[in-house]
């Protein structure tokens, strides 16, 4: 990549996808450390979907929301999802057949995979919506630069529960166990929201958290724009129990575990490709 890396996903035939300011999707074998595909799209890549096998979905900053076959020899588009008004910042999975998107405009849009046409449009939040995840009750979660987080049943639109308390943007959310659920914001706190509480804070970055990743149910980890990831655990010790730092010191924008259930970090940094560490 020619320019930061801004989202990161492995897939389930075992690749790992990166996107790019470079407008370029990357599928990476980290095994022969081969980059083996690479797509090139007409906007910045934010957030990156594989709806099923060899099928990526690709949010951008042109506001739409494109579909590629990952093992094609082509790197055609095989079809564009258009309807927000501005970038399209994060999209979650909702069951085989939907899938949402949320936006800059402010609104999630619940799209259907298979008919290839838009679903509901859901409104509620006052700014863009930056983060979002599909919790384990079926509800989807979504973070904003409203402060709030918002709790959603997305197939009427209703939103069922509303969490303030971060005094800056709400940049990631991850779900830790069937009771907890954690936050990261631009106010460099990381909270721990049990139902309608938050029952927890850690603080420790000294810039925005941009990333979280469940390592157990008592472990979780968070990326910093101050270029660490950290290690927290809820349970024990409630604190922080490890530092790791790439020698670039590049801010961190992306965390995950293996498919194999190691604590391997793969770290998109500014600048530079991805990191693993073990």
């Amino acid at each position: 990549h020619q320019e930061k890396i801004v989202s990161m996903i492995e897939l389930s035939c075992g690749l790992i996808a990166t996107g790019s300011y470079d407008c370029k999707i990357k599928i990476w074998d980290l095994e022969n450390n081969l980059c083996i595909k690479t797509i090139n799209e007409n906007g910045y890549i934010f957030c990156l979907l594989e709806m099923e096998k060899n099928m990526l979905l690709c949010g951008t900053n042109n506001n739409s929301i494109q579909l590629y076959n990952i093992i094609s020899t082509s790197n055609d588009m095989i079809f564009s999802f258009r309807g927000h008004d501005l970038w399209v910042n994060c999209l979650v999975k909702c069951d085989s057949q939907f899938f949402a998107s949320g936006s800059n405009d402010a609104e999630i849009r619940i799209w259907d995979y298979n008919n290839k046409s838009l679903y509901k449009v859901i409104k509620g939040h006052d700014d863009c919506i930056l983060s979002m995840i599909l919790l384990k009750n079926g509800k989807l979660c979504s973070g904003s630069a409203d402060l709030t987080i918002k709790m959603w049943d997305w197939r009427n639109g209703e939103c069922v529960n509303t969490l303030t308390g971060h005094e800056k943007w709400v940049k990631c959310l991850c779900q830790l166990n069937d009771d907890y659920i954690i936050s990261g914001a631009d106010d460099m706190i990381i909270k721990i929201w049990k139902e309608n509480e938050c029952i927890k804070e850690f603080a420790g970055h000294n810039h925005s958290v941009r990333t979280l990743c469940k390592i157990s149910d008592d472990e979780f980890a968070s990326g910093s724009f101050d270029g660490t990831i950290k290690i927290w655990d809820v349970k024990g010790k409630n604190t922080c129990v490890n530092t790791l730092q790439p020698s670039n010191k590049s801010p961190i924008w992306d965390v995950t575990i293996s498919q194999e259930g190691d604590f391997i970090a793969y770290t998109a940094s500014e600048g530079i490709g991805a990191f693993i560490l073990k």
